[in-house]
């Protein structure tokens, strides 16, 4: 695996791994350094394989690689396999940092007589542990070797490099591969818990990268969009199931948007807060969310918040009889993501049955990721084609939200099983960057839906959607 980086001196951060390219900006190139080391020996780990990273930032260009069991070699064209410079984690980002060449040592000027039996002084080069250094230019780690001024008898100087220090030498007893943790799952989590210790099986190794995977957090808010302009294609379902997967294991600061035009019914299968607020109520205090004095326990009182499972709801308007339904505009749209993405880190859309009119454009523009829901019908399969053609056929934004978009195939009667789903699944599988598939089960019928009331396979399923999405995040 390969791994490029490129660290400008303000401290941002381009990074290439296998063409996957992503940008990010650190307030120090320090900072990105250890980043960029943090996310080369994760991924090392993870694909228990070795990565060969080069970096270049204002110091120079370095190639090293990263072993699985997190050892870092220095790759220098200059130097032999044996010559190659064995660093701890911790040490490597400092040695990413090519130091200034140090000069020569001026020649003596009055010629040495060689001595029958001469002195040697011997200058060990010992880390100071007390005094505050530059890990960026001298870590403990790494002893440079320094020639020491000739005495005054002009006798032979050498130098002696130290023996590793016992603190980069002990291994870490608490950062351990995953791999170290006793089963939890299954009958071996179940032997675990009466005194055995089982090693975790592959499925639970699975498990455990996707919900690493889906737990973490970007540096700055994420929008997902689910779309199918086919009514009962499986939308909402989706945006529950996912809000909840990502506020479950990544710890809330998880909004779901109903932003449907044409009475949607994500409020319907979500718990109400005890109170009826709805999109056209939030509207008309966006201006006031976005001063500095606003709170985020004032929210509270226009989205719905779902106790178990974590996350809140937006709901979309849903008067009737006399009260005109209030359709939601482009600029609105705007001003509803300003307040959301200012205290929400994840934003999970429902995008109502219409690709047209600037509402949708509006939701468009703001969207990191489209997720499309499948049926397992052809009608709901229809839906989700023209929906890509529709987004091929838009901006340049728009045809990369079609390339990166991730399907999800869900089972609408008993008697769709995997077969019949995966074979839907195929279908999609060339036209976009993942495709997942997600048992029938009884809970997603009807009525307001909880995940923990799913079946456990249902529950993975979603898992592993939810895993496939964050990858592109």
């Amino acid at each position: 695996m390969k791994m490029t980086a490129v660290i400008d001196q303000t401290g941002a951060l381009d990074l290439d791994v296998e063409g996957h390219k992503t940008h990010a900006d650190y307030s120090t190139v320090t900072e990105a350094r250890r980043s960029v080391m943090t996310t080369a020996t994760s991924l090392a780990a993870d694909a228990t394989t070795s990565v060969e990273l080069h970096i270049e930032d204002p110091a120079g260009a370095r190639t090293v690689l990263v072993q699985a069991d997190g050892a870092v070699v220095e790759q220098a064209a200059t130097t032999t396999p044996d010559e190659q410079q064995t660093l701890t984690p911790e040490a490597a980002p400092a040695m990413l940092a090519v130091p200034e060449p140090r000069p020569a040592p001026a020649a003596p000027t009055e010629p040495v007589t060689e001595s029958p039996a001469p002195k040697t002084a011997v200058a060990v080069l010992e880390p100071d542990t007390d005094a505050e250094t530059d890990t960026a230019q001298a870590p403990a780690d790494v002893v440079q070797q320094a020639p020491v001024a000739a005495p005054a008898e002009k006798d032979e100087v050498t130098t002696v490099e130290v023996l590793p220090t016992r603190r980069s030498s002990m291994p870490s007893f608490v950062d351990r591969p995953d791999t170290a943790s006793p089963a939890q799952l299954g009958m071996r989590g179940l032997l675990n818990h009466v005194g055995m210790k089982l090693a975790p099986s592959a499925d639970e190794l699975d498990q455990r990268k996707d919900e690493k995977t889906v737990s973490q957090h970007w540096a700055g808010p994420r929008t997902i969009t689910v779309l199918n302009p086919k009514g009962g294609a499986g939308k909402t379902p989706t945006v529950i199931c996912l809000s909840a997967v990502f506020a479950r294991l990544g710890g809330s600061g998880v909004l779901a948007w109903d932003n449907n035009n044409s009475l949607g019914s994500l409020g319907w299968r979500t718990y109400d807060a005890g109170h009826e607020a709805t999109v056209v109520d939030l509207l008309g205090q966006t201006d006031y969310f976005m001063t500095a004095g606003a709170r985020t326990g004032d929210l509270a009182s226009y989205v719905h918040h779902q106790p178990a499972d974590q996350y809140d709801v937006l709901r979309s308007d849903d008067r009737s009889g006399a009260k005109a339904r209030h359709e939601v505009t482009g600029a609105e749209v705007h001003r509803l993501y300003a307040v959301a993405a200012k205290y929400y880190r994840l934003i999970v859309k429902d995008s109502g049955n219409t690709e047209r009119g600037d509402n949708w454009e509006a939701m468009i523009s703001h969207t990191d990721q489209v997720v499309i829901p499948v049926k397992s019908v052809d009608d709901a399969a229809e839906g989700a084609s023209r929906i890509l053609s529709a987004l091929r056929a838009g901006d340049e934004h728009a045809q990369a939200l079609a390339d990166r978009a991730v399907v999800i195939v869900l089972g609408c009667t008993p008697a769709h099983g995997k077969a019949k789903l995966d074979a839907l699944a195929e279908s999609f599988r060339p036209f976009v960057k993942a495709v997942a598939t997600v048992p029938y089960d009884p809970s997603l019928v009807e009525g307001r839906i909880r995940f923990s009331a799913m079946l456990p396979r249902t529950r993975r399923a979603w898992l592993r959607a939810a895993a496939l999405i964050a990858e592109e995040l």
